[in-house]
């Protein structure tokens, strides 16, 4: 889709590092980290681009300021030392993750940045604005894309030209020491590029999947350096943002399950007859947690008392023409933590905890002693689809995609 000559989607100048390189450099970001990480990450591991971006990551305990570069000085350097190899020409590049469970293969390229402020880059979840301030602060002082946001798309097209030009050898593959595989395929030249942007072009619409921070974050700084350059044309670099682009098919979503501190003064009796009021409960007479594992939409597993239970919400309660409200998660919130629980607003209670789907349920469990755990159904590609094209945000810890990609695996420059 394009708006006049002005691509949504479009092929990219990019630094890879070097296939000998790659492992070292590319790097799943952290949250925080511990005190002294930052010495031994230059000790032992120099490369890692977790050392370009070393301001943004907060770090825990007494932490020692090194004197050694970082940002768009590190980068440099990194580039210098041929680390990184410069692609001058534009192309698409394809690249798959796997982490023995689930793969996922999509194309990296330039996202037009104002698509986000025109609702094409749809999104589904909020960004809080400390978050994205401090990503443009990165983006300004860098000026360079290091982590592509995901995104999806309604349609199938791709899929069968992304298999075919995965049959080459790829440019980078190799499997981190998180047991993820990054494979790395270049698209420049032939049919392939005409085929696939063919495909691009039909795009009416991307869903955000991971990075609305990422997003938000590129289209404020494009909207600022905009504003600072009144001659530009809107096709420059800081104009576009980096994206990869994965077909909806091939996205399964990791559930977020919930864990509750204490059950609001109610003895577990009274909390599991309030519940019985609202959904219908079944006891499970079974010490294992995968007999409690919801198998559709709609379920839900319950620990509470050293006892599973298998929740089921009536019918009558789902409005499946609200693609919000008939979010299971949402039923959750509306039907237990809030009404039961007291849990008025589950971006801020310190009582509720988000448990990653991956963590076993059983070491979930143990440490539930006077609170209750709750198991949830994934949520869909589709759902996500359906809310943000009606405008709508889900509650947080509504959608986790797995793999993960890297850092660093992708610069492109903004100036």
């Amino acid at each position: 889709m394009t708006n006049g000559q002005k691509p949504l989607v479009r092929p990219t100048k990019i630094y890879l590092p070097t296939p000998e390189f790659a492992p070292r450099v590319a790097v799943v970001p952290k949250k925080s980290v511990p005190s002294g990480y930052w010495e031994n990450l230059e000790a032992t591991n120099p490369y890692s681009f977790e050392l370009v971006m070393r301001d943004i990551i907060p770090c825990e305990g007494d932490c020692t300021d090194l004197a050694t570069p970082v940002g768009r000085e590190r980068l440099d350097i990194m580039i210098s030392r041929g680390i990184y190899e410069y692609h001058r020409e534009p192309a698409y590049y394809v690249y798959r993750v796997a982490d023995g469970q689930r793969t996922q293969t999509g194309i990296v390229a330039e996202i037009d940045a104002s698509a986000y402020d025109r609702g094409l880059l749809k999104r589904h979840e909020h960004t809080r604005q400390d978050a994205e301030d401090k990503l443009v602060d990165a983006l300004r002082n860098v000026q360079a894309n290091s982590y592509p946001m995901c995104m999806t798309y309604r349609s199938a097209g791709i899929n069968a030209l992304i298999d075919r030009l995965t049959t080459e050898e790829p440019l980078i593959d190799y499997l981190g020491g998180d047991g993820v595989r990054q494979s790395v395929w270049k698209i420049a030249t032939g049919e392939a590029v005409a085929e696939l942007e063919a495909c691009l072009e039909s795009i009416e619409a991307l869903y955000i999947t991971d990075g609305h921070h990422r997003a938000a974050a590129g289209a404020a700084l494009a909207r600022e350096t905009a504003a600072a350059h009144p001659e530009a044309t809107g096709n420059e670099p800081f104009n576009y943002v980096m994206g990869v682009i994965y077909p909806a098919q091939q996205l399964k979503l990791v559930e977020y399950n919930r864990l509750v501190a204490d059950l609001a003064g109610l003895t577990e009796v009274e909390f599991v007859q309030k519940v019985s009021e609202r959904l219908d409960v079944e006891r499970l007479h079974t010490d294992n947690p995968e007999d409690a594992e919801p198998t559709e939409p709609g379920t839900f597993g319950m620990h509470v008392g050293n006892k599973w239970y298998r929740l089921t919400v009536p019918a009558e309660l789902v409005d499946a023409d609200d693609p919000y409200r008939s979010l299971d998660v949402v039923l959750l919130n509306n039907l237990i933590l809030g009404p039961i629980l007291g849990i008025s607003d589950p971006r801020t209670s310190e009582r509720l905890d988000y448990i990653p789907g991956t963590v076993p349920l059983e070491y979930v469990a143990s440490r539930e002693s006077e609170g209750a755990f709750f198991v949830v159904y994934p949520t869909s590609i589709e759902q996500v689809a359906a809310v943000a094209d009606h405008g709508l945000v889900m509650p947080p810890k509504s959608t986790w995609f797995l793999p993960k990609i890297t850092s660093g695996l992708f610069v492109r420059l903004l100036d």
